[in-house]
């Protein structure tokens, strides 16, 4: 990996030749572009030459350390047959819905952990102002979890409504047709919750949980720096941004250099193909004309834009060492007004 734009066959072979008899040697390409994604394959026809060829990670070629290591292939294929025998076993992502516009994600997750390991809780927010549209979602890691918190907490009176619990097997299935269901200002009946009130609703939440309850540990983003960008630049800078679902990429491009046709699109099919490993991207912009070869981009959640952010920050793409740094969320709607009310997931152009 990290292999510079124009690093080829002919440098790996000179490269690993001295390692062993190679059976393939496969540079990853850009299916439209034809732009080396950096990324290249070594078959050996002797297993004791992959120990030999590791040892030469770090390795700079063509002025970039390259990095080596095996083949995630079989550890895939486990992955995936594992993920298609607990898709028989049953769904493991609820849809909660009805819910009091205070309660928040660690409220939600006190409710739904004593039934099992929980990997991730989302509750649906109106993009200007933030606040709950009264629906969530719930990602277990086992199915048995999900079962029995269906069964127990369908119905449970939560902060005075009876909240709706529901199973989710569609992970692309239209959200607003949910969402009718609870977000309806009639619907925001119950208690009136202040810091106080909040306070003593998660002491009671707390006293439900049980010594066998596995303990999760929940990322928190690290504030990062604010990018200094160009004086065009579409954003003002600032001195310090806390993360935000919004951040921007530098060194993606040189426009002075970028002679194909569309090749703002190709790169922008490689940011989505490339944050959708993390979650739900819903808007890239790539500013053809910044000397910084700026691109941004706009994520469903704060999560999904830190887990981005730290796989994106300081790794090479095409021969450069890119950036990542988050921007505040009202910048970003004042530059993209349509980025404000952009609900749908992005896919690449050529899927």
């Amino acid at each position: 990996m990290q292999l510079a734009g124009r690093t080829g066959r002919r440098q790996l072979e000179e490269l690993f030749s001295p390692v062993g008899e190679m059976r393939d040697i496969r540079v990853i390409a850009d299916r439209n572009s034809r732009r080396s994604k950096g990324i290249a394959y070594v078959e050996f026809r002797l297993v004791d030459s992959v120990d030999k060829a590791l040892k030469l990670n770090g390795t700079k070629v063509e002025g970039i350390p390259i990095m080596i290591q095996r083949t995630q292939s079989e550890k895939n294929k486990i992955a995936a047959l594992q993920a298609q025998q607990k898709a028989q076993q049953g769904p493991t992502r609820l849809y909660i819905g009805s819910l009091h516009y205070n309660i928040n994600e660690d409220m939600l997750r006190a409710i739904f952990e004593p039934f099992g390991l929980v990997e991730n809780v989302n509750i649906i927010r109106d993009s200007d102002t933030n606040v709950s549209k009264g629906y969530g979602f719930i990602q277990y890691k086992e199915p048995d979890s999900a079962r029995r918190a269906l069964e127990q907490l369908n119905g449970l009176e939560v902060a005075g409504r009876p909240i709706k619990v529901g199973t989710v097997t569609d992970r692309s299935a239209d959200l607003s047709a949910m969402s009718a269901l609870d977000d309806d200002d009639t619907e925001r009946g119950g208690i009136e919750m202040n810091s106080l009130s909040r306070v003593a609703l998660m002491a009671k939440l707390s006293q439900t949980h049980n010594a066998t309850t596995v303990p999760v540990s929940v990322p928190v983003p690290v504030p990062v720096p604010g990018p200094t960008l160009p004086a065009t630049g579409l954003i003002p800078a600032a001195n310090t941004v806390q993360a935000s679902p919004c951040f921007l990429i530098s060194n993606m491009f040189d426009p002075a250099k970028e002679t194909d046709q569309d090749w703002d699109l190709d790169i922008r099919d490689d940011i989505i193909e490339e944050c959708n490993k993390h979650g739900n991207v819903y808007h890239v912009y790539v500013d053809k004309t910044s000397p910084k070869g700026i691109v941004y981009v706009k994520c469903q959640t704060i999560d999904v834009a830190a887990r981005a952010v730290k796989s994106l920050n300081g790794r090479w793409f095409a021969g450069n060492m890119i950036t990542a740094q988050f921007l505040s969320l009202a910048s970003y709607h004042t530059t993209f007004p349509q980025a404000a009310n952009a609900n749908t997931p992005l896919k690449p152009s050529a899927s």
